[in-house]
């Protein structure tokens, strides 16, 4: 028995699941997909990554029975990290499953090790964009739940991510031009997605890696979340709610600071005004520094040195590094950015303030 409480993965000789009747679980994502018509639109090319757990099945089997009533075409995508020792049953697994739910799969495995989570990330996206372009799929459609949103929201208030950051695992964003990575089932808790497979009899492959305390998501899934639910029951619920919001908030910011921005006539120089931003709540001016800077030197600094420099430029004669090689200077009257130390370029005329560079980012 694996620790979902289902038993061990399907082989060919077992009957695949009988047709499913119209559960609450096919009402409840046929009507959040109806309130938000681009999320996925009737008729599109969708590619699911499956990896086998709870999420994957009960998202591909709800848009499997959902298909007839929004014209997709489904296909499914398997990345294989080889990081278990039963990846390749595992892979077998979903693979069975595709062949007997009539899905065309696509397995891809890792060509060597790969040294952590961001960069088996990192790899599995980059090989499902890949397939997605050689098979015109629109949208590549992943389970990310409720609670996968809870879990990235303190994992980036953890590390001093400012709303962007925490406001992350968004239902939508663009990987490539043409392309959007959709994630239908946010409105889903760990919790439904288990459920759903035991109502629907779905066979879940368990995942050992899942109880690995040495890595911080499972550390904050297994001991962080179960004690906030023991403060209140909708603890993940009021979580994902909320990096929404944030979500929602942010989006609204940077749509001010590109028009403030604008309004500053900064797009063509590598130069702005300081008392522009100073003029400019401070959310919004850090916003418009973030965008100024990444514009023109192609990063964009994180939310710490963001607010180092925002606390410089109150004196006139800053001059301060970046990072990556990039200094900010004010100068006549403006703030420039250069690159390589102005010191030896150009010695400034005033004293300024000056905190030690930064590691490159």
């Amino acid at each position: 028995m694996g620790h979902s409480g289902f038993p061990g993965p399907a082989s060919p000789g077992q009957q695949g699941p009988s047709p499913t009747s119209w559960s609450r679980w096919h009402h409840r994502l046929h009507r959040s997909l109806l309130a938000s018509p681009d999320l996925l639109p009737s008729g599109a090319s969708l590619l699911v990554a499956v990896s086998g757990g709870q999420d994957s099945l009960c998202l591909v089997r709800l848009l499997q029975d959902l298909q007839r009533r929004h014209h997709w075409s489904l296909q499914v995508f398997h990345g294989d990290h080889r990081w278990r020792p039963d990846s390749a049953a595992n892979a077998a697994h979903v693979q069975f499953l595709c062949a007997m739910w009539g899905l065309p799969c696509h397995l891809e495995a890792a060509p060597g090790h790969l040294p952590g989570e961001a960069a088996a990330r990192q790899w599995r996206y980059g090989r499902a964009v890949a397939l997605c372009r050689r098979l015109g799929c629109s949208q590549l459609v992943t389970g990310h739940t409720a609670t996968d949103r809870a879990e990235t929201l303190l994992f980036h208030l953890c590390r001093g991510s400012g709303s962007r950051g925490l406001g992350s695992l968004r239902p939508q964003r663009q990987l490539a031009p043409g392309l959007q990575l959709t994630r239908p089932l946010l409105h889903f808790s760990r919790q439904d997605t288990l459920q759903c497979c035991r109502a629907l009899k779905l066979p879940i492959w368990p995942d050992a890696s899942n109880d690995d305390q040495g890595l911080t998501r499972n550390r904050i899934r297994h001991r962080i979340l179960p004690e906030l639910e023991q403060v209140n029951s909708a603890a993940v619920d009021h979580m994902a709610a909320c990096a929404q919001q944030l979500a929602e908030e942010s989006d609204l910011l940077d749509q001010l600071a590109r028009e403030a921005l604008a309004a500053m006539g900064t797009q063509p120089s590598a130069s702005l005004s300081p008392q522009d931003l100073a003029a400019l709540p401070r959310p919004l001016a850090s916003r418009c520094l973030a965008f100024w800077i990444q514009d023109h030197t192609g990063w964009r600094p994180d939310r710490q040195r963001l607010n180092q420099l925002l606390l410089s430029l109150r004196h006139p004669g800053t001059m301060a590094p970046l990072g990556r090689g990039w200094w900010l200077r004010w100068r006549r009257g403006r703030i420039h950015l250069q690159r390589g130390n102005p010191e030896t370029a150009c010695p400034p005329t005033t004293h300024g303030s000056r905190f030690s560079p930064a590691a490159p980012q």
